[in-house]
């Protein structure tokens, strides 16, 4: 019996090519079909090994899914009965399936694109408005005396220069001389 033959029919097995089918896998460790194909035929004849050999099956499988659906089908040309093979017998779920599985949610996640509404403070309208445009006493700096001598705010602009000479001691006289030439103009 060739390997091409038992590619051919993948759902046919007779215990002719088990034998082969063992020496392959000892010969080529890493053949996935080979190994695939006699993990499905140790669970044909209910050997002892399948479970193992399945295992191992399950680690070399490209798709484990694919797989899980090829060891479920009948044998066409068997004489016993085959019964589909469950998680339990296969073993506990390999960290690659756990994986494939978080994988899926965080997909599922990403896809729905979820959004996280900031709570409205119940503010009223007129309120917010009114303190905008109010002035605070407390603010001081050069920048603003400027931006309100632009603005012909002379009176406001020199309040602003006197308490940065109060906060400023040692800039106190460059402020005196901006403060004198405001009232010269």
């Amino acid at each position: 019996m060739r390997f091409s033959e038992i590619l051919a029919n993948p759902h046919t097995f007779d215990p002719e090519p088990l034998g082969f089918l063992r020496m392959l896998v000892k010969d080529y460790p890493y053949c996935q079909p080979a190994r695939m194909l006699y993990a499905k035929a140790l669970s044909n004849i209910d050997s002892k090994f399948y479970a193992a050999e399945i295992r191992k099956a399950m680690a070399a499988a490209p798709n484990r899914k694919l797989f899980r659906e090829y060891l479920a089908k009948k044998p066409v040309s068997s004489g016993g009965k085959e019964k589909p093979v469950t998680r339990h017998e296969v073993g506990e779920v390999s960290e690659a399936d756990k994986r494939y599985r978080q994988q899926r949610i965080i997909d599922r996640f990403l896809k729905a694109d979820p959004r996280i509404q900031p709570a409205k403070a119940a503010i009223q309208e007129g309120e917010v408005a009114r303190e905008s445009v109010e002035e605070n006493p407390d603010l001081v700096s050069e920048t603003l005396a400027e931006i309100l001598l632009k603005q012909g705010k002379k009176e406001r602009a020199i309040v602003i220069y006197n308490k940065l000479s109060l906060m400023f001691p040692e800039k106190s006289s460059y402020f005196a001389k901006k403060m004198e030439q405001i009232q010269k103009e």
